[in-house]
């Protein structure tokens, strides 16, 4: 028991050493990139790749490598220092924190919702069986929740857009139901790290832009949606967001900027779908299978344990 408890302390203190080395690595990279103009050219996809890399890589080595090589080849001897244990506790502390403020957003999000939701009537003609008009205060038009995520409409919204209007303000919203991105907000507040904030808010432009340019297929549409954000914008310029939640109208140059490009709209050529992350994600799964039935890598990784975890 104490021996497994070693072990565990031992992959959470690399765990915690490796993820802050590579955490401030990206916020190295990330103002170099920014500086250079070249974070704007980034897709929302590879942004929160970017931005949960350092997270994932520091659990897949300590989770696939560092644990493995400890069970296989340590003592039994109660040899790790006073260190160790505090990186562990380091690392424990910083996934419990993560947990609380992801529990805590949701059952904020959730109080907010389920006022706005009393007196609720279903939209279907929209093409998204899951839109709904609020009778109570709420935002102008949103993506709201996680595990049951629905698109929330002000009843005063249908008096201040058209039906155009509207259905393309729902069409933006449904790109962002199906990309997920009110679970990714969830993600980003899991992972805490001074310095990111930069990050993740050029991931929220990005996405917004990408919402923007998946809801047009045309230049009327385009200007349907452009419409509408310069409308909802004068009559909604104060909002109360939940946390788990995308608003349509966003503030400040964002917004500027999304009503810009749509004005100026033409028709791109279609996108092959990008399918680097998959192909990334199964050659690392491979790399570690292999690793582990290599008993000279697991003890060139117990090796490098030693070193940076005594």
């Amino acid at each position: 028991m104490i021996f497994a408890a070693r072990g565990i302390m031992v992959s959470l203190a690399f765990f915690a050493l490796l993820y802050t080395v590579l955490s401030l690595v990206l916020m190295v990279a990330w103002r170099w990139l920014s500086f250079g103009k070249l974070s704007q050219h980034l897709s929302p996809n590879v942004l929160f790749r970017l931005r949960v890399a350092p997270f994932a890589i520091s659990a897949a080595v300590s989770l696939f490598l560092i644990s493995p090589s400890f069970f296989e080849l340590e003592t039994h001897s109660m040899d790790e220092d006073l260190g160790t244990f505090v990186l562990g506790v380091c690392a424990l502390l910083f996934l419990a924190a993560g947990l609380f403020r992801v529990i805590a957003a949701e059952i904020r999000t959730r109080r907010i919702i389920s006022a706005c939701l009393e007196g609720e009537v279903r939209l279907e003609q929209y093409g998204v069986t899951d839109a709904t008009i609020s009778r109570q205060s709420a935002p102008p038009l949103i993506l709201v929740g996680i595990r049951v995520p629905r698109i929330l409409i002000a009843q005063s919204t249908q008096n201040v857009l058209s039906n155009e209007e509207l259905r393309a303000a729902v069409r933006h919203e449904a790109v962002h139901l199906r990309a997920r991105d009110n679970l990714k907000k969830a993600i980003f507040n899991f992972l805490l790290f001074p310095g990111m904030k930069s990050l993740q808010e050029a991931w929220q432009e990005a996405a917004e832009l990408a919402a923007d340019n998946g809801a047009v297929s045309s230049r009327r549409e385009a200007l349907d949606l452009a419409s509408a954000l310069i409308k909802l914008s004068r009559h909604y310029p104060q909002q109360v967001v939940p946390d788990y939640a995308t608003s349509f109208v966003s503030g400040g140059e964002s917004m500027t900027n999304r009503v810009e490009r749509l004005l100026a709209w033409e028709k791109a050529p279609d996108a092959r779908a990008n399918r680097w992350g998959y192909a990334t994600f199964i050659t690392c799964t491979a790399f570690l299978a292999v690793a582990l039935k290599l008993g000279s890598v697991l003890a060139l990784i117990h090796s490098i344990t030693e070193r940076f975890v005594p």
